[in-house]
This record gives C-alpha cells, structure tokens and sequence, in this order.
C-alpha cells in the first residue's frame, strides 16, 4: 500500500486549527498518512521545490481552487486509488496565494470544493476527508449516508 504525504506550506497560526491539524494527524498515522509542515520563512518557489523534491519518486498532487473536486464518495475513491499505488502520493496545500499557473500546469490538481481556503482550514478539511475515506475503507460507522 502506498503512503499518502501532505505538505502544508508553513504551520497553522491559530491554535484551533493547529489542534486539529494534530488531531487528524495522530488519526491517519497508522493508516499510512504521513504530515509535512514546511516551516520557516520559504516563499513560492522554495516551497515548490522542496514539494518536488519529497515527491521525486512519487506522485504529486496539488490543492488548487481549479482542480477536479467531488463528493466524499469521489474522495473515498480517490483514497483507495492512492492507497493502490506503486508509489507515494503526495498531496501540496498551496502557500497563501496558492500556486503559480506554470507550477499547476504541470502537476494533477485537485480542489476541496468552490470556496476559497486558508491554508489551515484547507489542510483540516482534506485531513478530516482523508481520515474519513480511512474509515470508510475499514467499513466504521464514522460515515453515514
């Protein structure tokens, strides 16, 4: 089963979000779900790179708000195609002004639905979507329809 690895660019700035950032975290550790916050002071391009590089060996995926979205069940799938896979899966949360078009040109995009995101709120949800296709995989009433 492939690892599933999330970037964020930069750790949360408020302590509800840092605290659920953790909490799903903790959850998909054991479910092959690995988080990485890119601190310091990196900007577009340094934070690109350094997402190409983790990802040289994998498949890389990027948050975009223009990428192909769904439901949970599209996500659900998703998940079990990324848990199929040869290779890790590594999925980028863009930086505060999101990735430049030359970047999105050249990878898979994806987008957690029509709204515009924080970072922090954008990594809660595809954390909280990712935990919850985990479960729903394992057959747990975490999901109901």
């Amino acid at each position: 089963m492939a690892r599933i690895v999330v970037h964020t660019h930069g750790k949360a700035r408020e302590k509800g979000y840092s605290h659920l950032i953790d909490k799903y975290s903790e959850r998909l550790k054991n479910r092959g779900v690995t988080l990485i916050v890119h601190s310091g002071r990196l900007d577009h391009d340094d934070y690109v790179s350094k997402v190409e590089t983790a990802a040289t060996n994998g498949a890389l995926i990027l948050l975009d708000e223009n990428g192909q979205s769904g439901t949970t069940e599209w996500m659900f799938l998703n998940w079990k195609r990324w848990r199929l896979s040869p290779t890790a899966i590594h999925l980028a949360i863009g930086p505060v002004d999101g990735f430049e078009s030359d970047v999105v040109d050249k990878h898979e995009t994806i987008s957690l639905g029509l709204l515009t995101l924080t970072y922090e709120m954008a990594a809660v949800v595809l954390l909280e979507q990712l935990y919850r296709a985990s479960e729903m995989d394992r057959g747990s009433p975490y999901h109901r329809d």
